[in-house]
């Protein structure tokens, strides 16, 4: 078995809503997403040979996911979080707010991401996505 293994950062906002504690207000993070594809096989012609996939194409991939994520405010859609958004749009600053399906925690967005690369059409081990630098959620099946 080949475990290609590849990791990037980005920095995003999100609100946990119904969330008590600290972690209710609205506040940031410095990701850490770390994607493992796994193959028992390397590809055998083409560019790629030898490989189970090119780093920089998974590297693209992995980029143009948290690009969805980077330097935003991610926010549940339900009633809580169209309220919340609703507010921040009258702010004079314009706020890039995404709106999930899902409270959007590590253990939610690892889920997310994964499913993100398979559907790009990679073989998806595991999806790591760290919160802090010593709390992440892997999400593998």
């Amino acid at each position: 078995m080949f475990i290609l293994k590849n990791e990037i950062q980005f920095d995003t906002a999100h609100y946990l809503s119904g969330y008590e504690g600290k972690c209710s207000n609205i506040h940031g993070h410095r990701y850490r997403l770390v994607v493992e594809l796994s193959s028992d096989t390397l590809q055998a012609s083409g560019q790629c040979r030898g490989m189970v996939a090119d780093f920089s194409d998974v590297k693209k991939a992995m980029r143009a996911i948290a690009e969805q994520y980077d330097h935003k405010l991610l926010i549940e859609d339900n009633e809580d979080g169209r309220a919340v958004a609703e507010a921040l749009s009258n702010v004079p600053n314009q706020f890039a707010i995404v709106m999930v399906p899902y409270r959007p925690t590590a253990e939610e967005m690892s889920r997310d991401i994964y499913y993100q690369m398979k559907n790009a059409g990679y073989p998806v081990y595991s999806v790591e996505l760290y919160e802090t630098p010593t709390n992440s959620c892997k999400y593998f099946e």
